[in-house]
């Protein structure tokens, strides 16, 4: 009975029972395939308001695996959740850096997600239990000023390394009520301008408040809030909603994640 128990606690319907009713609640989960996994992040792209994002990744199949061949897969979706481009790199060193400009997105000025994929056609070194997960570094600048970096911050997708086309989610958690508080340890009094970031990486609507105001947000798609309070409680239904956060003062640009 208690091994029934345990795996009932542990499905797809559990979990989000114990979420709702906060027993030991589970944050992030990767449910187990029978294949080696690569797992994105769900990383912020601008090119808003004079912006550009420069992005830092490695070939982690060839470094950790000495896989030779493998390629990688960019993903790039408009804050709306609307694919924009996908673009294959086959050519890779171990260090790589991927600059995301207005001009790069068809002179779109906006933002909005992206995710990077490792494949390989290789089973050398591989079993079935591998995640490639990649975090990487972001730099973000405005007019043309000097970069702020920060690596990745939400767990967004995964696929087969083996390039089956299918796209899962829902790694981060969620629960059926905005039962769930996180507060930022940040002050952010003395500052010109706050922004927040938020991605929902989840196939859920997330609803959340800030500052007094509710906000929806739907599968997989972004939002940028301005904030005015010194501190800021986010409330939701999902149990990993950690903002990535842009402080202005004069002319520098503070980016991190909270």
């Amino acid at each position: 009975m208690q091994s029934l128990i345990k795996k009932i606690a542990n499905t797809k319907f559990g979990i989000l029972l114990r979420n709702t009713l906060h027993i030991k609640p589970i944050y992030l989960k990767v449910f187990e395939k029978n294949y080696p996994t690569t797992v994105s992040d769900a990383f912020l792209w601008r090119t808003d308001n004079g912006y550009k994002t420069k992005f830092k990744y490695s070939d982690i199949l060839n470094l950790f695996y000495k896989i030779k061949n493998s390629w990688v897969e960019f993903h790039f979706y408009s804050k709306n959740n609307e694919l924009i481009k996908v673009e294959k790199v086959n050519d890779l060193n171990l260090s790589n850096e991927l600059e995301i400009s207005s001009k790069y997105l068809n002179n779109l000025e906006d933002y909005g997600t992206f995710y990077i994929y490792h494949f390989s056609e290789s089973t050398k070194d591989l079993n079935n239990k591998d995640i490639i997960s990649n975090r990487c570094y972001l730099g973000y600048s405005q007019n043309n000023n000097l970069y702020s970096f920060v690596h990745g911050n939400t767990f967004g997708k995964f696929t087969s390394i083996f390039s089956n086309k299918t796209f899962l989610t829902d790694i981060v958690k969620t629960s059926l009520f905005q039962n769930h508080n996180y507060t930022i340890q940040k002050y952010f009094d003395d500052f010109d301008k706050n922004e927040l970031f938020f991605n929902n990486p989840t196939s859920k609507t997330i609803k959340f408040s800030i500052e007094n105001k509710n906000y929806e947000l739907k599968p997989n798609c972004s939002l940028l809030v301005e904030i005015k309070n010194s501190i800021i409680s986010i409330n939701s239904n999902c149990l990993f909603f950690r903002p990535t956060i842009f402080s202005y003062k004069n002319k520098y640009l503070d980016v991190h994640h909270s």
